[in-house]
């Protein structure tokens, strides 16, 4: 019985899209960017509120919008890395052709690393839109919106973007910005000793281990960039190079950058990478049994001001939308705590993984939660809905119109959660 539950939460899990399979992802090769994917462009259609109901206050929480990749040490090393290389003419005329572009990318972006780009800023201007136009009653003339974010230059970049977006709709709305370190604690929680603790047990170390050597093979790049075996053997860790790699071709879907490594890469190469990077964003901030499912309460904090903030908001009806900016570490274990639909499977066998939880559906860039709080003049029950990436999901509670469900149940099923950590 339990293994037919599981099942069924699997496939409710990716009702809503299509089933994650090897071949779906060799169709759709720039989804094994994984967290680097741009944010989607299109959204379904909303469900429509239990009669009576209209919404009167967001709460809200994203990830900031497409970056350039985020170390600048990363395009400093692979660009001095082929220089050395050539120089002692241990490359082969694709590797040249590789050298060159690390270096045209070491002077287009060094300086940039991590910061929004363009495609960045216009992801969160097209959210903030849609929240708008979606919910006008909570943006109405003179509405109070308070907004935060981590101090993080792309979070307050992206936080501007949205902010001069709404501003634009209704120009008289009251916006209160703040980035600050006092903040940091719940926008952006990542405590490094207890997730390394986590993925250092055997549990986790072993299967993730025997993942990595099954699919992550450099030979076939090595030997097409490199025409200097022992030169290779003496100056290049070959599985860190192939890894970092990955990662920067991924981050050029952030800019619509001019420079690309697809003739270096085979569409198997980027699924395997992507299988092995997805499994490790589960085992660190996503729902794994095998790390004790604790990466969750990374977000304690944050789900705590959720719901102080939403409980002040509806007493005393100030403000109408408390708007959050941050980072993928502090979104996904929300949606582990959450276990929304598709963020909460407890999987233990990795190679099917991808049929069940996927991060580049949950952490693209410019992520969101959104929780959308309604109210009726003839009853008395405040209801709330969440969407991830602009899409309803359902919670793990019951509810006779899903996906509305009583506030006052939300708020005790996770204070109760709250209250149970360790």
């Amino acid at each position: 019985m339990r293994l037919k539950l599981f099942l069924l939460s699997a496939i409710v899990s990716v009702g809503a899209y299509a089933q994650t399979t090897k071949e779906y992802m060799m169709e759709h090769i720039m989804l094994t960017s994984g967290n680097y994917v741009p944010y989607p462009s299109e959204f379904p259609a909303q469900t429509k509120a239990p009669k009576g109901y209209k919404p009167f206050y967001i709460s809200h929480y994203g990830r900031h919008g497409s970056r350039y990749h985020h170390t600048a040490k990363d395009y400093k090393n692979m660009y001095e890395m082929f220089a050395k290389a050539d120089s002692a003419n241990a490359l082969t005329e694709k590797g040249k052709s590789v050298r060159q572009r690390f270096e045209q990318m070491y002077n287009l972006y060094y300086d940039r690393a991590g910061d929004l780009t363009t495609k960045g800023a216009m992801q969160h201007r097209g959210i903030a839109e849609r929240m708008y136009k979606s919910f006008p009653e909570v943006f109405k003339k003179n509405a109070n919106i308070d907004v935060k974010s981590s101090t993080s230059v792309r979070c307050v970049m992206s936080m501007d973007a949205f902010c001069q977006q709404l501003k634009a709709m209704e120009p008289t709305l009251q916006i209160t910005n703040e980035s600050s370190k006092r903040l940091m604690y719940y926008l952006a929680n990542d405590p490094m000793e207890d997730k390394n603790k986590r993925l250092a047990r055997k549990e986790w170390s072993e299967p993730f281990g025997n993942l990595h050597y099954r699919l992550i093979h450099p030979t076939r790049m090595v030997n097409l960039l490199f025409s200097d075996k022992e030169y290779v053997n003496k100056n290049i860790d070959t599985i860190a190079f192939m890894r970092k790699f990955y990662e920067i071709k991924g981050s050029l879907l952030s800019d619509d950058s001019p420079i690309n490594f697809d003739d270096v890469w085979t569409k198997e190469e980027m699924y395997n990478n992507w299988v092995v990077q997805n499994a490790w964003w589960y085992g660190a901030y996503g729902p794994c049994p095998m790390t004790l499912n604790r990466s969750r309460y990374f977000a304690s904090d944050l789900m705590m001001h959720i719901i102080n903030d939403a409980d002040e908001a509806l007493q005393s009806g100030k403000v109408q939308a408390n708007l959050r900016f941050g980072h993928d570490t502090a979104l996904l274990p929300l949606t582990a705590l959450l276990a929304v639909t598709g963020c909460g499977d407890q999987v233990t066998d990795l190679d099917s993984l991808l049929h069940y939880w996927n991060e580049y559906r949950i952490i693209p860039m410019a992520a969101n939660v959104q929780f959308i709080f309604y109210r009726s003049k003839k009853n008395p029950d405040v209801l709330v809905k969440v969407m991830l990436n602009e899409r309803e999901v359902n919670l793990p509670l019951k509810s006779e119109c899903a996906p509305y469900y009583k506030w006052s149940e939300v708020r005790k099923y996770y204070m109760d959660i709250l209250n149970k950590k360790e």
